[in-house]
């Protein structure tokens, strides 16, 4: 049920991209040539529009605890695909290279790299942002265990909290949002690759489910704002016109 909704919200956002076009704010604008669509003061807004962190009594937080020992199973019977262990900006392009069946990067399809990367550089730093203000502690931290890719006396511990919302779901999600109105027909595919490439984060014990939800929903409020700019929508043809000449 989940996924047909993030479905037909995707379906929307294609069918009426043209018309955000005419409705575009120059105050909503960013700098594409400082890899950014979004302003500070507009990424800043989504972020602290999210709703706080539910409450250890809530039923939230129950659903949480039960998805971090559904984790907890997970990473101590799985292998973990490399990629998602790593933080650098190629293995989230490698895994949706692979629903692509294209190699995106910098070098082979650059203008779908620009634009990738300038919505995932909005995606970050509102993220972070929201961390910071949230300041919600991670779980491994929170049960005083060790993460996936964690040591007992690690660096991981200096972000303990910075949980809420997960930036790896919302830059995640925010790619396949890009991705899917220039590769319609791969949109459920992509979608899948964010809900794998978020939920990994639970199984390795470095976010909550809440978390990555809220990471999803942060992606799709930046994502409306960056469709109205003309940074955005420029690049957008751009990288369609790429993603054809490259089929």
């Amino acid at each position: 049920m989940m996924k047909k909704k993030i479905l037909m919200m995707l379906a929307i956002m294609m069918v009426t991209l043209g018309a955000f076009a005419q409705k575009s704010e120059l105050k909503e604008s960013g700098d594409i040539s400082h890899n950014r669509f979004l302003t500070d003061e507009v990424c800043l807004q989504c972020a602290f529009s999210l709703p706080q962190p539910p409450s250890d009594t809530s039923k939230v937080f129950d659903n949480d605890i039960k998805y971090y020992k559904l984790g907890k199973e997970e990473r101590e019977r799985k292998n973990i695909r490399e990629e998602v262990l790593r933080e650098d900006e190629t293995s989230i392009f490698a895994l949706f290279s692979s629903v692509l069946g294209m190699k995106l990067s910098k070098e082979h399809t650059p203008e779908i790299y620009k634009l990738a990367k300038t919505a995932i550089n909005d995606a970050l730093f509102a993220a972070h942002k929201g961390q910071e203000h949230f300041k919600r502690t991670k779980p491994y931290v929170y049960f005083h265990e060790e993460s996936l890719t964690s040591k007992g006396d690690d660096a991981d511990f200096k972000d303990k909290e910075n949980s809420y919302p997960c930036s790896h779901s919302t830059h995640g999600w925010i790619l396949a949002l890009v991705l899917g109105i220039i590769a319609q027909e791969h949109s459920e595919a992509l979608i899948k690759c964010a809900e794998q490439y978020a939920t990994y984060q639970v199984i390795m014990g470095r976010h909550w489910k809440s978390d990555i939800d809220a990471g999803r929903t942060l992606a799709m409020i930046l994502f409306s704002k960056e469709v109205i700019t003309p940074e955005y929508q420029q690049q957008m043809l751009k990288a369609k016109d790429e993603y054809k000449s490259k089929r």
